[in-house]
């Protein structure tokens, strides 16, 4: 009998002895070292990890010999192939650049370029962050559990107004959907630390934009619009956690200058250091839990934002768009580059069409919503730009300057809702969900123009009498009460 054979029988004879003894059994510590490997390796987190190793003095043995390996699983499984966004976040930017200094747009100008070059796709970011030594695999994993903690604080802000609008709709975030907030969040990182923050700007003679907002721009340029667009929705996700994590002091006294400026050195570190926000978000619910004066409980997002409010930003650039506007969320181009917005509604009109290619597993593919809400155009636009000004003229064609102030209104809630409950980052079946309860919007909507004056009115008037009305308690009840 060959080698085979031997090896085969011996398997079989060694499983008849375990069923014909049962108290003979394997256990996890028994199974081989590899086998070990991969299931720790296979933790969906960092936590599900430390569980598996504080049970077992040997699973612990063999993490502690194969961290590398095991970690760098856990993180390529969470991240995919943003896992080239967080290793830009901790190799390329590992500190904000100092925007005072002489080199400062040199600095930019090389962070960009190292970026530009980092390989794309999960298998390429891989084979990069295979080369990593292990302590910076362990800030990588450090980096990923921020990461991890923040996406599901955006679930808990959002997931919930979602229910409300279609119970379906507010389910776990699926892992693709997970992996689209990563790569917004850990990109949003990147920028943060090159960015020269929100000061007067230089402008050179003949210069469409300011020098610094011009390298801001040569940053975005290398990300698809939808892209943009993902990380803008960040921006304004982190602006509220950081307003989140540091409140504005009050009741200081008003010489006592420097608490408050080391509170707001504090909040701009936390603003571009998602570990540092982390933990600043841990403390503070720690201790608004903790005081004595608070019988409310933890502290919760608030809800979407009502009519007439404008998303939370600091960054204008990015969350303006790419022409400049009338004012941070007008969502309208100043009039005098309006011949700039044309060029570029032509220029659009001129590219195929965007199509969707289902979600899968590839998180770099245009979401659904995109596709969906502009109808297949590919819009090159993002941010308070996003939706084509569109207003219809007295022959269906577009007329400058047109829209009226309730349209302007209608245009601005409907945005500000779609964005901050987070449309580009959700799976097709999520967002079809929403839009049987939201038929605002349809396919289509952000090329469209705005209802009319008649027809927004009529809309307002069968929301109000919707609404139940409040029940007043008759005079006779508040006598009774009374007496």
């Amino acid at each position: 009998m060959d080698r085979v054979g031997l090896d085969t029988c011996g398997h079989l004879e060694q499983e008849q002895e375990q069923m014909q003894d049962p108290n003979r059994s394997l256990t996890l510590e028994s199974l081989p070292t590899e086998v070990l490997v991969a299931i720790l390796s296979a933790a969906h987190s960092t936590a599900d990890l430390r569980s598996l190793i504080s049970a077992s003095p040997r699973l612990y043995q063999i993490f502690v010999s194969a961290k590398r390996e095991v970690l760098l699983s856990i993180v390529t499984n969470d991240l995919g192939a943003a896992l080239r966004d967080a290793a830009a976040a901790l190799l390329l930017t590992p500190t904000r650049l100092n925007y005072r200094g002489p080199t400062y747009l040199d600095e930019c100008e090389r962070v960009i370029r190292r970026y530009e070059a980092l390989p794309h796709g999960a298998d390429g970011a891989l084979s990069s962050a295979i080369a990593l030594p292990t302590a910076a695999v362990i800030q990588l994993s450090r980096l990923n559990r921020s990461v991890q903690f923040l996406v599901d604080e955006f679930a808990e802000s959002r997931l919930p107004e979602l229910r409300k609008i279609h119970p379906d709709a507010g389910g776990p975030l699926t892992p693709v959907e997970r992996r689209r907030l990563a790569r917004a969040l850990l990109r949003h990182q990147v920028l943060a630390r090159i960015e020269y923050g929100d000061r007067l700007l230089r402008v050179e003679a003949g210069e469409h934009l300011p020098r610094e907002t011009a390298m801001m721009h040569r940053f975005l340029r290398l990300f698809k619009p939808w892209e943009i667009e993902q990380l803008a929705e960040a921006h304004s996700f982190l602006s509220e956690l950081v307003w989140r994590a540091f409140p504005p002091l009050r009741g200081l006294p008003s010489l006592d200058q420097r608490a408050s400026q080391q509170w707001d050195r504090k909040r701009d570190a936390a603003f571009d250091d998602l570990c540092g926000l982390h933990s600043a978000l841990v403390e503070a619910e720690r201790a608004y839990s903790n005081s004595t004066s608070n019988n409310l409980g933890p502290r919760r997002f608030r809800a979407i934002p009502p009519a007439g409010m404008v998303l939370t930003a600091r960054f204008r650039f990015l969350r303006a768009g790419p022409l400049p506007a009338h004012s941070a969320g007008s969502y309208s181009v100043a009039r005098e580059f309006r011949p700039l917005r044309d060029e570029l509604y032509r220029h659009e009109d001129a590219l195929p069409q965007l199509v969707y290619e289902g979600d899968g597993n590839d998180d770099a593919a245009p979401p659904f919503a995109w596709v969906d809400g502009h109808g297949g155009l590919d819009c090159q636009r993002w941010g308070d730009q996003v939706r084509r000004e569109v207003v219809p003229g007295e022959e269906g064609q577009e007329e400058e300057g047109t829209s009226t102030a309730r349209q302007r209104i209608w245009v601005r809630v409907n945005m500000d809702r779609w964005r901050w409950l987070g449309f580009v980052f959700y799976d097709r079946r999520r967002v079809e969900l929403l839009k049987t309860r939201m038929p605002v919007y349809e396919t289509g909507w952000l090329t469209t123009a705005p209802p009319s004056d008649e027809e927004l009115q009529e809309f307002y008037d069968k929301a109000r009498l919707a609404q139940p009305k409040p029940t007043r308690p008759s005079r006779r009840a508040n006598a009774t009460r009374g007496g």
